[in-house]
């Protein structure tokens, strides 16, 4: 194929170049659909899309015909590494600021757009139509650079991802799982690589809980294989099919649609993470979780994922899954769109089932070459051959100098490398900038050249006996880590993902083995190898440096080390011991009658003045009702979070005396971390006829620990100079060691009119956050506390490095009125 035609578009607020194929196109039907006789031969690179490739001298003619039958455009690769980039006819919308119904409709009447999805009051979902007037390349350049509205547009592009698997030749179930244990006797077998298991378990007394639910996107899992057969081994599941995502509650949902012959990658990174303790088969880390599998469209090694349907996956495993495992990926470029990227930050902030984040884990990849990264040359970054009548072939590696992935650095995200059974650095597994951990995986000759030593891992297939010896790459690393990240909720349920991210890292060994390997030798089909250059300088040793970060040093090829989940459970435990003497208990007798279907019901109030941190809490209720199916009982703390206790269960059943913990309510454990200080609510609602009842009693035990938060202030009582764009700056600086989970920022600014002000505060990593942007107009004085809960900006320093110094710049805007900074304070709470 030659590359013609330049041009660009933008992705991920970046300009990126293209060049337009001469002689493809991509049509959204599939081959069998299309019968031209000028299509040479097609490829399919969505679940519903096909890549056809013509002579240059036919394209236009037959991309005029395809046009007829759907929607067609031309076929477009980056120009700086020559990566497929699949346009679709959709396009993601970011509007500056939320937009009324009459304005999103005058949006898309005047570029010929059909709104097809809303993901908040910003981000839209539009569909060109023949009205559009050109095609989404240039759409897409026009909308970023003249329409005021919009923050950004870019395209659902559609992604073939790799499943990062390698199959390694099968070997004469878990006696064999030496990632699990130690007790395997072999020669390629190094106890350095074993992440432990089996001490954790006993740490934990159990296999994990049932109620941790890890979830993983891939190829599907054979949801009746023995290893996955206790009745509630599965929280939920779903399938695409088209733009649809199938769950497990849909009236026409089919389990069987979960699994197809061939593709047994999603089943086996299942039971990694899961395999159950009491099968006749294999066992995976966390034997007891659940597990919630997605199943992306593919063919063979490839899954059809757009943007679109990847925020699909986000938003339906929200509120149901802790931690997420995503065995794919693609080098030289993995970019998604910023809606992709702003939901994933958030999710894994507040998002999952226990709503303290979700623990997003992605195989780093097994091409040899770096993920995010500009090398000073060029690096491989496939393994230099192609499948040709049914047999590999050497076509010759295709390189660049740029990498980019723009997951990396996401605090929640981390992206796993693979160890082999040796304690060597697995010869394919990619390096770099954004590896996070290691764990144990195979080891193959990323360019099928070499003899290299190592073992398989044993796990699930969905092939006849139900078990493969051969499973590896990052793939089977990655689900490993994500089965120790649900080992670690299970020990410590209060943990936010930030937190068990860090003690991923914190903890990981470092005793392994260094050496690398030689270069490529040359063959009778290629005779000068000087291609193979990986691992590049500077990440050419596997040597652990300090970076300055706070779970230690960290390696090129490593990560911070080899995932380990005994220590992983000792610290998540050790975390968990008894909250101390801070404990606070109250009770109230209102013995008031609760309103008949009325949604107002009562609220009744107890007061705490004590002021510490809360870490565990039991509310207990007396109430006399002859229908408590008809009761929602919520419970509303100090800082006005509210949390469910009982929503209309129980049937005809009389009276409700029941106490609600952590375990019974996990709602409760969102109140985690707040001031117990204030007024707690009892809120009990009626919401049905005839029968009546009585809030009798109530009562809260809550235990905690003293504040040990982080508080820095100062009172300079420095005058803010009067229209000076500068204005005055202040630091504050930060000694102790760890990670931001949460912060307060209080103010006492005396001015005559605030409207003037900008009040800024910069992090000692430079991430800035405006917390006074010239509102407020003629009103006196900013004496204000910011919090995550009244100034979400603030959460973009979540997960950031606390120590250094922290600034804080206001500056006044216009003439005529003065006034003066008279004190500033930080208060931040770390994880370690």
């Amino acid at each position: 194929m030659n590359k013609s035609a330049k041009t660009y578009t933008y992705r991920g607020g970046q300009k990126v170049a293209l060049e337009k194929s001469p002689d493809q196109m991509v049509v959204r039907a599939l081959s069998a659909g299309l019968d031209d006789g000028a299509i040479a031969s097609s490829e399919q690179v969505s679940s519903a899309s096909t890549r056809v490739n013509t002579s240059g001298a036919e394209l236009d003619a037959l991309m005029s015909r395809s046009r007829i039958v759907a929607p067609t455009h031309h076929a477009y690769y980056e120009s700086d590494s020559g990566a497929e980039f699949l346009i679709t006819d959709r396009i993601f919308v970011t509007f500056k600021q939320a937009l009324s119904d009459q304005q999103i409709d005058d949006f898309a009447g005047r570029y010929g757009l059909v709104k097809t999805a809303s993901y908040s009051d910003r981000d839209y979902l539009f569909q060109l139509t023949n009205h559009t007037g050109m095609n989404p390349v240039k759409l897409v350049v026009k909308l970023t650079e003249e329409e005021p509205l919009l923050e950004a547009a870019e395209h659902d592009l559609n992604q073939r991802m790799n499943a990062e698997q390698f199959s390694l030749p099968t070997d004469p179930d878990y006696a064999r799982q030496w990632h699990l244990h130690t007790h395997l006797n072999n020669a390629d077998f190094d106890a350095r690589s074993s992440v432990l298991c089996e001490n954790s378990w006993g740490l934990l007394d159990g296999f994990g809980s049932d109620e941790v639910v890890i979830a993983v996107s891939d190829d599907g899992c054979k949801l009746d294989h023995h290893d996955f057969d206790s009745p509630d081994k599965f929280a939920s599941w779903g399938y695409f099919r088209g733009s649809r995502l199938v769950t497990a509650v849909d009236i026409d949902a089919d389990p069987q649609q979960m699994y197809k012959a061939g593709s047994n990658h999603g089943t086996s990174c299942c039971g990694v993470i899961g395999g159950e303790i009491d099968s006749v088969l294999t066992v995976g880390a966390a034997a007891s979780c659940q597990l919630l599998p997605i199943q992306w469209e593919s063919s063979g090694p490839s899954l059809f994922i757009s943007d679109s349907k990847l925020l699909t996956t986000l938003n339906y495993i929200a509120d149901k899954a802790d931690v997420m495992s995503n065995s794919w990926g693609g080098v030289p470029t993995s970019v998604w769109a910023l809606p992709v990227i702003n939901r994933i930050k958030a999710l894994a902030l507040t998002g999952g089932r226990r709503g303290k984040g979700i623990v997003f884990l992605w195989a780093a990849g097994n091409e040899n070459c770096l993920i995010n990264h500009t090398a000073s040359q060029p690096v491989p970054y496939d393994h230099g051959v192609e499948v040709q009548g049914g047999a590999l072939v050497w076509v010759g590696v295709r390189t660049t100098r740029v990498f980019r992935n723009n997951l990396v650095g996401i605090a929640g995200v981390m992206h796993i490398a693979a160890l082999a059974s040796t304690a060597r650095r697995s010869h394919y597994s990619n390096y770099g900038p954004g590896i996070g951990v290691c764990a144990p995986s195979s080891n193959s000759h990323a360019y099928y050249r070499m003899t290299v030593r190592g073992l398989g891992i044993t796990t699930t297939t969905g092939e006849s006996g139900g078990v493969t010896h051969s499973f590896g790459g990052t793939s089977s690393a990655t689900p490993l880590v994500a089965g120790i990240a649900g080992l670690a909720i299970s020990a410590n349920p209060s943990l936010s993902a930030l937190e068990v991210i860090s003690i991923l890292k914190q903890t990981a060994s470092k005793d392994l083995d260094f050496s690398g390997y030689p270069r490529t030798p040359p063959a009778n089909f290629d005779m000068n190898t000087d291609w193979d250059v990986s691992p590049v300088s500077p990440f050419d040793a596997g040597t652990f440096i300090d970076t300055g970060e706070p779970e230690g040093s960290w390696s090129p090829w490593f990560g911070h080390g080899r995932v380990d989940a005994n220590a992983v459970v000792a610290e998540a435990l050790s975390r968990n011991q008894p909250v101390g003497d801070k404990t606070f208990q109250g009770d109230s007798t209102p013995d008031r009658s609760i309103p008949d279907n009325n949604e107002r019901g009562i609220k009744d109030k107890i007061v705490c003045a004590r002021e510490f941190s809360l870490a565990s809490i039991k509310v207990n209720v007396d109430i006399s009702h002859t229908y408590i199916g008809d009761l929602r009982v919520s419970l509303i703390s100090p800082s006005g979070s509210v949390v469910p206790l009982h929503d209309r269960t129980g049937g005809s059943g009389n009276d409700l005396h029941v106490e609600f913990d952590n375990t019974s309510a996990p709602g409760l454990l969102a109140l985690i971390g707040e001031s117990v200080k204030g007024e707690w609510a009892l809120h009990v609602q009626d919401l049905a006829l005839v029968d009546r009842g009585r809030l009798k009693a109530w009562s809260l035990e809550v235990k905690g620990q003293a504040d040990t938060s982080i508080v820095v202030e100062e009172s300079p009582g420095v005058i803010i100079p009067d229209n000076v764009q500068g204005g005055i700056e202040r630091s504050l600086a930060v000694s102790k060691t760890g990670r931001l989970d949460s912060i307060e920022v209080s103010l006492d600014i005396t001015h005559t009119y605030v409207g003037d002000l900008k009040v800024e505060l910069t992090s000692p990593s430079a991430t800035s956050v405006l917390l006074h942007n010239r509102t407020g107009g003629s009103a006196n004085n900013v004496i204000k506390i910011y919090s995550l809960s009244n100034a979400s900006a603030l959460q973009v320093f979540q997960g950031e490095a606390v120590k250094g110094a922290w600034k804080l710049r206001v500056s006044d805007h216009a003439g005529v009125d003065q006034g003066k900074l008279n004190h500033w304070a930080l208060r931040i709470v770390s994880t370690t």
